[in-house]
């Protein structure tokens, strides 16, 4: 009953908002891209808009303990790149090259059972399977992310970042109010499932190599684990891989909720810092349930494991939006 109360008490704040009844999308065709570089990733112009980020009390899927609800009215203010995909293997692998850049050793990988790998790394040692150029880099912590991000805008002389968390979610949604994307027809539990067509997550292909105890989306991807970036279908502002193949490091401390967090695409971070930051999307190791627009997951800063990775962010300039 509170939950009940709390959802509608929230609708009625949030009325004329700016968010239809029923989803409007932006045409995919129409997203502008800007590329800094050659080998520099192509980032999608994100418009400013409205938004009610998490999931309203007493979804199906809903899980409180990653602090989904209760929901927040959020205004993007300005527009902003994100990567049309997740950064990939050659990617980051020129950045390793041209910076120099030595990342701690070690990687969380599966054989047979979940151990870390102290030789384990980005490139693939120590991994059943070695990533491909154009696979989502994974093997990869926030303090990897965030000196890609440092070492591209010495580089460009534009100012990349980690996306908020807020900026995620709005981007992720793109303009949807349902839990996924690409439609209603996907939660957990259904027989058949849109999820195969629009994501990369532990299904009917992943399942026959990894038997994790867990439901799987009843559909075939045909990617055992890892697939190459965009893959499947974007989203309707011409994103990729928003749900599933890897979780996303967002700048974000990660907290238990939204209570007290700004209403704005900023990240919400603390003086001093924060050992835990925020993951987003899910991954090809993800039951459906957790393969949602609002779905949170935490890790602290150094964790490192083959099914995480991360998309950059990007400031734009005066004009840049249009």
């Amino acid at each position: 009953m509170k939950s009940i109360l709390i959802g509608l008490l929230l609708a009625a704040s949030t009325a004329g908002f700016g968010y239809a009844a029923e989803d409007a999308p932006v045409a995919a065709g129409a997203a502008k891209i800007i590329r800094d570089c050659p080998t520099c990733p192509e980032m999608v112009v994100v418009p400013a808009g409205k938004f009610i980020m998490g999931t309203p009390g007493g979804s199906e899927e809903m899980d409180e303990d990653t602090g989904e609800t209760y929901q927040l009215a959020v205004t993007i203010d300005k527009p902003f790149g994100l990567g049309k995909t997740e950064i990939t293997t050659a990617q980051y692998g020129e950045f390793a090259r041209e910076a120099d850049y030595k990342p701690d050793p070690g990687c969380r990988l599966w054989n047979d059972r979940w151990l870390n790998d102290p030789k384990g790394d980005f490139r693939g040692a120590g991994q059943m399977r070695a990533p491909k150029p154009n696979f989502p880099v994974v093997c990869v912590s926030w303090t990897d992310a965030k000196a890609y991000a440092a070492w591209l805008s010495k580089k460009t002389g534009k100012t990349y970042r980690l996306p908020s968390e807020s900026e995620w979610e709005y981007a992720a949604r793109g303009g949807t109010t349902s839990p996924r994307y690409f439609g209603m027809n996907s939660f957990e539990g259904v027989s058949i499932s849109l999820a195969c067509d629009h994501a990369n997550v532990y299904d009917v292909t992943s399942q026959a190599k990894y038997p994790f105890p867990y439901p799987y989306a009843r559909c075939k991807d045909n990617y055992e684990d890892l697939a190459p970036a965009a893959s499947f279908k974007p989203n309707a502002f011409g994103l990729y891989d928003m749900t599933g193949n890897v979780w996303e490091w967002v700048e974000d401390c990660y907290t238990g909720a939204y209570w007290g967090r700004p209403p704005n695409q900023a990240a919400w971070v603390w003086q001093g810092g924060c050992e835990t930051r925020g993951l987003r999307g899910g991954s090809w190791i993800s039951r459906p349930a957790d393969a949602r627009s609002a779905k949170r997951h935490s890790e602290p800063i150094t964790t490192k494991t083959t099914y995480i990775g991360f998309r950059i962010a990007r400031d734009l300039g005066e004009g840049e939006a249009k």
